[in-house]
């Protein structure tokens, strides 16, 4: 049964016995991480496997460390170009019916593919999946489950990702996990058309994404103009597709770590450069939520002035002035902010200096797991 039942119990473990699925791995100074990371996707239960990494014109030791795994990978080496472009030139070398997206410094978990694969066979019409994942830093596992911890609309406070999606099931994957066993294992996943959802705010992370090759041929590829935030401008076209799928399972594990994308202080203006491309595509979406939408968009220029104060101050006191007077948003952060443009340099450091001084022995129970 498909919807608020199990799923397609028909579907078992040899349904996707040597279905290939590619997987593509965009690398851009991964030497210290990709390593890991390739031996958790040769550590996949599922059978055959057609890894790509894309080396985004890498200056460390990137290219030697991917050398060293000779034929079991193929590697595509191109000059710095983002990374909407090294995910597109990865999707265009992939030869499989099944794309899994993964980042150079995460970890699958070994029945990762499986999981989707068996999913996405079981669900014919939903175009793309993704899962719950965990997430460790240089200390050690965070948690199991990030996702609500991750993405704001995701937490409990919001009813929880389940409540990003409309329909509401669940599947067995006690084959994938133990081939000879019976015992079942079940799963809950969403499922649905999430594309008002969505273009509000992501929720997919995409290291845990697997697609359908059609999925391209409807929806096109990565925008390459977008060097951070690609990820969701291209899940809201998927979504206004079709039909999205979340299985409620981390596949992965996440690496948090001051060098990643999302702590680029350019992610914030990059998101309110998406927002309105996503909107710009659908004139009546903003008809149809004007609230709504002015309050995202003053937000996302509250978010991007913070970001970029110290880079900036004129470009942050722009994005303030337009949340406060064109959007209407006024909040705790904004007043902070504006207190950020006006101090001196000199004087931020050492409150940042105060902070992190205050921070540091909650950072150190958190990581013992206290």
């Amino acid at each position: 049964m498909y919807g608020g039942g199990s799923a397609n119990e028909s579907v078992d473990l040899r349904a996707s016995d040597g279905v290939p699925v590619s997987v593509v791995i965009p690398a851009y100074n991964a030497g210290n991480t990709i390593a890991e990371t390739l031996c958790s996707v040769l550590a996949q239960t599922h059978r055959p496997l057609d890894i790509v990494v894309v080396d985004d014109g890498s200056r460390d030791d990137t290219r030697e460390v991917l050398r060293s795994f000779g034929d079991a990978i193929r590697v595509i080496h191109q000059a710095n170009s983002g990374i909407g472009v090294a995910r597109n030139r990865g999707l265009a070398e992939a030869r499989a019916p099944f794309i899994a997206l993964l980042d150079a410094d995460d970890l699958c978990l070994p029945e990762r593919i499986a999981v989707q694969l068996k999913y996405l066979l079981a669900h014919p019409d939903i175009l793309l999946c993704s899962s719950d994942f965990g997430a460790f830093d240089e200390h050690g596992l965070l948690a199991d489950s990030y996702i609500a911890s991750y993405y704001t609309s995701c937490s409990p406070q919001r009813g929880g990702v389940h409540a990003r999606y409309p329909l509401h099931g669940t599947f067995d994957i006690a084959d994938v996990l133990q081939p000879s066993g019976r015992e079942p294992v079940i799963v809950a996943e969403d499922h649905g058309r999430v594309y008002e959802q969505l273009a509000f705010g992501n929720f997919i992370h995409p290291p845990t994404v697997m697609f359908r090759r059609e999925t391209l041929a409807v929806a096109g590829t990565f925008d390459p103009t977008e060097k951070i935030v690609c990820e969701w401008e291209w899940f809201v076209r998927v979504a206004r597709c079709g039909n999205i799928g979340y299985i409620d399972r981390p596949l992965l594990r996440y690496r948090r770590s001051a060098t990643q994308i999302s702590s680029d202080p350019q992610t914030p203006a990059d998101s309110l450069s998406v927002a309105h491309k996503i909107h710009a595509r659908d004139p009546d979406f903003r008809r149809r939520f004007p609230e709504a939408v002015r309050r995202q968009f003053g937000v996302l220029n509250l978010d991007a002035a913070d970001a970029v104060v110290e880079i900036d101050r004129r470009k942050s006191l722009r994005l303030l002035s337009a949340s406060v007077f064109a959007y209407r948003v006024l909040r705790g952060q904004t007043l902070r902010t504006l207190v950020k443009i006006l101090l001196p340099a000199w004087l931020l450091q050492i409150l940042r200096a105060l902070r992190r001084r205050r921070s540091a022995p909650r950072n150190a129970n958190l990581s013992n797991g206290r």
